[in-house]
């Protein structure tokens, strides 16, 4: 869709994506100028992230390239998504906005939890190495009757299990918490997964090309590869691997915009009754012709015609009484 074919409502939508990428733009243009605000040693990290690191994380950008491509795919993917919708509320100015910030801070939100489920695998892990290395001897029961409790086994066997088994994980972990996420790609990644899920269930957005479905799907497939979901993978991700691209971002990026989509639409479908009442529309299935401006003329175009034939009706009446 070209400049002419954009509508009113399309408009706010393409305006609030020029906002995000000249929001992107200046932070990379002047974070060396503001440095006690826009740092990057403020962005976000696991260890001690907030709301306010994950916003600056979004908008922060340290090399060129990285830039540019996470602003083009911003223009791309937006523009089908948002501007080239038929529903109202998908072509309004705070839409782009509002999906923007919740895939950046969900995708965030998601590597923190599988931080969290690191921890889970661990502390099962040292469980049965300090079960697997428990002293069994009759030296350590007899020490242990003399003292009245189980002194060899939970202390030094203990110890034994931890450094041999959870030391390498431990500074894997350490590692995965500790590195700073930076970049609009959690987000872009986010405008993906909402652009497939709309292309197979919305009724409001065009369905995409075959062959971009099975390039953005190995795509995501290649992130989850990547994603470091158990502690094995951790470990490799973390010594053997080269590179410094934040899968587990992406790829919670994209599951967090594949759920916001069926969130909107689902308040789409069961907010209809709603909208009716207040006589809005929701929007119209792509294919047809749903531009405001145009149906607007069109109906007065028809008004008009069918006011002349009404007067050319009253006026043959008229002239065939005389």
């Amino acid at each position: 869709m070209n400049q002419r074919t954009v509508t009113t409502s399309g408009k706010q939508a393409l305006n609030a994506i020029y906002l995000l990428i000249g929001i992107n733009i200046l932070v990379y243009t002047y974070r060396n100028d503001f440095l006690p605000h826009l740092n990057i040693n403020r962005t976000y990290r696991i260890l001690d992230g907030n709301l306010q690191s994950m916003l600056l994380s979004i908008f922060y950008h340290v090399d060129p390239t990285h830039l540019t491509m996470n602003m083009l795919c911003i223009y791309q993917t937006g523009f089908e998504l948002y501007v080239n919708s038929s529903s109202k509320r998908w072509r309004s100015f705070s839409m782009p906005i509002i999906s923007y910030l919740i895939c950046g801070f969900g995708s965030f939100y998601g590597v923190e939890l599988l931080s969290k489920f690191h921890t889970y695998q661990m502390e099962l892990k040292m469980q049965k190495a300090r079960v697997a290395n428990q002293c069994t001897h009759w030296m350590c029961k007899s020490i242990n009757n003399a003292l009245g409790r189980d002194v060899v086994s939970s202390y030094i066997t203990n110890v034994w299990s931890d450094w041999t088994t959870t030391f390498p994980v431990k500074l894997s972990m350490w590692h995965f918490r500790l590195i700073r996420r930076i970049g609009a790609s959690a987000a872009v990644y986010g405008w993906v997964g909402m652009r497939l899920f709309t292309s197979w269930y919305s009724p409001y957005h065009s369905k995409m090309h075959g062959l971009d479905v099975v390039l953005w799907m190995g795509i995501l497939a290649h992130e989850l590869s990547k994603c470091p979901l158990s502690l094995q993978d951790l470990q490799v991700s973390t010594f053997l691997e080269e590179g410094n691209v934040d899968h587990t971002a992406h790829f919670f990026g994209a599951i967090i915009g594949m759920l916001w989509a069926a969130l909107a639409l689902l308040w789409d479908k069961v907010g209809g009754v709603f909208w009716r009442w207040r006589g809005e529309s929701g929007g119209r299935r792509l294919g047809e012709r749903w531009e405001d401006e145009y149906l607007a003329q069109e109906r007065l175009m028809e008004q008009d015609q069918e006011r002349r034939q009404l007067s050319r009706l009253l006026y043959d009446g008229e002239r065939t009484v005389i």
